[in-house]
């Protein structure tokens, strides 16, 4: 409805044309272009009525055919927005009342020192039914964003009562109406009373609270994290600041707080696994230069004596006698050089066995297994499918690290006498399995010390685009499986 234009649509309800005429004219003094329709029967006017929706309708009061507030009732049924002024002579101050409790906006005396009022009160009614019309559009839009905002927004009283809250609340809280929300306290929603009172505390404090973050609980009992960002509302009344009620929204966070904890504890397994693998990586020096002090070191000083002995008593033999001995010696040294030379195969096999590159991935789980058989005493029992695999060498070495940590695994805490190995492919996967008869992988092993080992075999396994899967049953044992592409897709681009 627009209102305050220069061309105004009034109707007149008047059966007194003289009546009519002085409306219109001082009317027209203020709104010069406005378009005056005549009703002066109540056929006219409701076909007036009906016709449109008028700026502005001015009435007598005593028609001949009805009254003035039969035609504001009539009027307000059909266009309840439409400012209406009774003009008129013969009312009465019980006549206004009455007249203004039914929605009328001015009431002016047929007199000549009050005509002028007519065109003040036809400003003074255009303009607040302008402001009452943009007070209701502001109210819907705030209605339809309070109500259509993906945020939940609340409003509670001082003694917990929830006064208002909009859909988005009800459905983040699980509630299915306003109603039995409202019948619900603030308080209960709290999972932790002791964040409740911190909250409050710096609500009285401050008025203002922001990001606030707290576990709340759901209608079904189920919790989920939330962030609060609430003021308090004041009534200022005798130079004090009253508090009325606070509002505020709630968002929930649950998926934000589940992925911050989950990058939290990745963080800590990257960093307990960096600590592991230098351990590791420390064991196995330690266990290197063992292995090169203790057997290659004895044997190159044995070797190194013979050596001196051999330098001494040759500058001494100056007979056929002599150097006999010195001859038999000399035919001991290859026994000694052929012993550094197989330590030295020993601890570069151990470091990287050569089969992997020269003979490939199967073949170095099988040579795997018959040193994991003599050293343990452990029953193997291997399955290849095939073997014609065409794995790249960054993959065929995390897939035999992969076995190597699980076969370590087995040793440590499986207590197991039987492990039944699976290699295959499956479509442009490979697949690995390993499953012992041991006592079984429990929950608390997962988030141990032992779940770092298998923490880096899943790092491996996430560089090559694969998967690791481990399944532990108390007393049945435990099945690693692995699966990873077969070729990389960058490769498959190339070619």
């Amino acid at each position: 409805m627009e209102i305050m234009d220069d061309k105004l649509q009034i109707l007149l309800v008047d059966d007194n044309p003289d009546d009519r005429a002085l409306v219109i004219r001082e009317i027209s003094r203020e709104f010069p272009d406005s378009q005056f329709e005549q009703a002066t029967n109540s056929k006219e006017l409701a076909q007036a009525i009906e016709s449109r929706r008028w700026d502005l309708v001015v009435t007598d009061y005593q028609l001949r055919w009805t009254d003035g507030i039969t035609v504001l009732l009539a009027v307000k049924v059909h266009w309840r927005d439409c400012p209406v002024i009774m003009f008129t002579g013969t009312g009465s101050e019980e006549v206004a009342v009455q007249a203004m409790k039914a929605g009328l906006d001015d009431y002016v005396i047929k007199s000549p020192k009050h005509y002028v009022r007519l065109p003040a009160a036809a400003h003074l009614a255009l303009e607040r039914t302008r402001q009452r019309l943009a007070l209701r559009e502001a109210e819907g839009r705030y209605q339809s964003l309070f109500d259509d905002v993906p945020v939940g927004l609340f409003r509670v009283a001082l003694d917990g009562r929830i006064v208002d809250a909009n859909p988005a609340l009800m459905e983040m809280l699980g509630y299915p109406d306003r109603q039995t929300l409202r019948s619900a306290k603030a308080m209960v929603f709290f999972a932790d009373a002791e964040k409740r009172r911190e909250l409050m505390t710096k609500l009285k404090q401050s008025g203002l609270v922001r990001h606030f973050e707290a576990e709340f609980y759901r209608h079904d009992g189920k919790l989920l994290w939330a962030e609060v960002n609430a003021r308090a509302i004041h009534n200022r009344q005798n130079q004090v600041l009253d508090v009325l009620c606070y509002e505020g929204s709630l968002e929930d966070i649950t998926e934000r707080k589940r992925v911050e904890k989950k990058l939290r504890d990745s963080r800590e397994q990257l960093r307990a696994l960096a600590a592991y693998l230098q351990s590791v990586r420390e064991e196995e020096r330690t266990r290197i230069a063992r292995e090169v002090h203790d057997e290659l070191g004895q044997t190159l000083t044995a070797l190194k004596m013979d050596l001196a002995w051999l330098d001494k008593k040759m500058a001494e033999a100056n007979t056929a006698a002599a150097i006999r001995p010195l001859q038999h010696k000399t035919k001991t040294l290859p026994v000694s050089v052929d012993q550094i030379i197989g330590m030295v195969r020993k601890i570069a096999t151990e470091l990287r066995p050569p089969v992997l590159d020269e003979l490939g991935l199967e073949a170095a789980i099988e040579w795997q297994i018959r040193e994991f058989e003599k050293r343990t005493g452990i029953r193997c029992q291997f399955k290849p499918g095939s073997r014609h695999l065409n794995l790249d060498p960054d993959r065929a070495t995390a897939v035999f690290r992969i076995f190597q940590e699980t076969l370590t695994n087995i040793i440590r805490h499986a207590q197991a006498t039987q492990v039944n190995i699976h290699l295959r492919e499956e479509g442009d996967k490979l697949i690995l399995e390993v499953q012992d008869n041991g006592r079984g992988l429990t929950g608390r092993e997962r988030s141990g010390t032992r779940s770092l080992g298998l923490l880096g075999m899943r790092e491996r396994a996430t560089m090559l685009d694969g998967e690791i899967n481990i399944i532990g049953r108390q007393g049945k044992g435990t099945t690693v499986g692995v699966r990873i592409p077969l070729h990389h897709p960058a490769q498959d681009a190339r070619k």
